[in-house]
């Protein structure tokens, strides 16, 4: 095999192993810790096929407006247990949205992932329900952000006023 052959060869391989890659939810857990304040009207995944699968969250907020978010987001992976792995950040959500450039990863995922799928398109205050609808994760999420095949989970601790009011945990599979 001559040398330009080899390499044609390894750039296919890795290009292959690209293709192969695929992404989807596999549990999602929505948790209240002051349901005065907010509840969960829809925490469920929907099938949509053997490879996708679509997350569907509604919160509605009772005392709104709402114009004080905290958020800690944390990524964790599976390997007895779900244990921290790289990403564990908290932040002030409504600066965020104004200048997401401080979390790069959280930014990404944010901008490629969830708002696509959610009316979270503005700054605070939020003075209506939040909804996500139909979020489907594809390989095409980890050109910026390569993962290896595995288990993870993103946990999400939303609070407001310094208290923390929910929880929800996405549970997400990338294999081959």
């Amino acid at each position: 095999m001559s040398h330009n052959t080899e390499w044609l060869f390894v750039v296919l391989v890795v290009v292959q192993a690209n293709w192969a890659i695929k992404i989807k939810f596999t549990n999602l857990q929505c948790d209240e810790y002051d349901k005065p304040f907010a509840n969960f009207e829809k925490c469920r995944l929907k099938a949509i096929d053997r490879h996708r699968v679509a997350l569907n969250v509604t919160v509605a907020l009772h005392q709104i407006p709402v114009n004080n978010v905290s958020l800690n987001v944390q990524l964790l992976k599976k390997g007895n247990g779900y244990r921290p792995f790289m990403y564990n950040n908290t932040m002030d959500f409504c600066q965020f949205l104004k200048t997401p450039s401080r979390y790069m990863f959280w930014k990404i995922v944010f901008l490629r992932m969830v708002r696509p799928a959610s009316n979270i398109n503005h700054t605070c205050p939020f003075d209506h329900n939040i909804i996500v609808q139909n979020l489907i994760l594809d390989s095409s999420m980890l050109d910026l952000i390569p993962f290896p095949a595995d288990d993870y989970m993103m946990r999400f601790k939303v609070g407001a006023y310094n208290h923390y009011k929910a929880e929800v945990r996405a549970f997400i599979q990338i294999y081959n």
